[in-house]
């Protein structure tokens, strides 16, 4: 097993009410033109929060030096502007965790 792996959990509500199918088309767009090209990416698991509109979103990296890198990143480039906006930032709570060991079926 690799103990360079990170997880990124960021939890955060919605700015507005929308459609989930909206927020889901904004969230396929960032992983697949963004968060997928970035070095280290290994996956990301969006779930639901308990209230409405909270939502939770999981992402592992190869190391903590990547997920460090693109959060700052995250911040600046265009192509990530919809769902920035798409955030409450009052609400945005970010962990980077490492990785000690996993279990599979």
């Amino acid at each position: 097993m690799n103990n360079n792996i990170v997880t990124e959990i960021v939890e955060f509500k919605l700015a507005k009410a929308m459609p989930e199918e909206e927020f889901l088309k904004i969230v396929d767009y960032l992983e697949k033109l963004f968060h997928s090209k970035q070095k280290g990416f290994i996956d990301t698991e969006l779930v639901r929060g308990k209230e409405a509109g909270q939502w939770l979103m999981i992402q592992h990296w190869a190391s903590l030096d990547d997920a460090k890198e693109v959060v700052k990143m995250m911040m600046k480039v265009p192509i990530t502007e919809e769902f920035r906006q798409s955030l409450d930032p009052t609400t945005v709570k970010m962990s980077l965790l490492q990785q000690v060991k996993t279990w599979t079926k």
